[in-house]
């Protein structure tokens, strides 16, 4: 999936319990982690949802489409969600691994920082 090659080049992840005993690393913002929750147990959707909880939803319900399908697969040693290729699970574990900070001008953070965390 897109979705979860993508995750080991963002150092703002978050683990989220997506059922008992599933765990998945994403950088959905908590505030949609219900939507991803209930899209992933088979929900329905909530008209009343705005975009961000609904394509948390989306992601929830086709992340449990490629469980079903085996293209994702729940790790024995710490119930994560993970690709079904050994390949992409061992990019996934060398991409989390931390950068060493380094000192930036407060211009430069801001930068960062603007280009970053932009709204749509």
């Amino acid at each position: 999936m897109r979705e979860m090659k993508a995750i080991g080049k963002n150092p703002n992840t978050k683990v989220v319990d997506l059922s008992k005993d599933i765990l998945l690393r994403t950088t959905i913002p908590l505030d949609n982690h219900p939507a991803l929750r209930s899209g992933f147990a088979g929900y329905p959707i909530n008209p009343r949802w705005n975009v961000n909880k609904v394509h948390a939803w989306k992601t929830g319900r086709r992340l449990r489409q490629a469980l079903q399908q085996g293209d994702l697969i729940i790790r024995s040693s710490d119930s994560m969600l993970v690709p079904s290729d050994k390949e992409e699970e061992e990019i996934l574990v060398t991409k989390a691994a931390t950068q060493p900070y380094r000192w930036i001008s407060c211009a430069e953070w801001v930068k960062q920082l603007l280009k970053n965390y932009q709204t749509v």
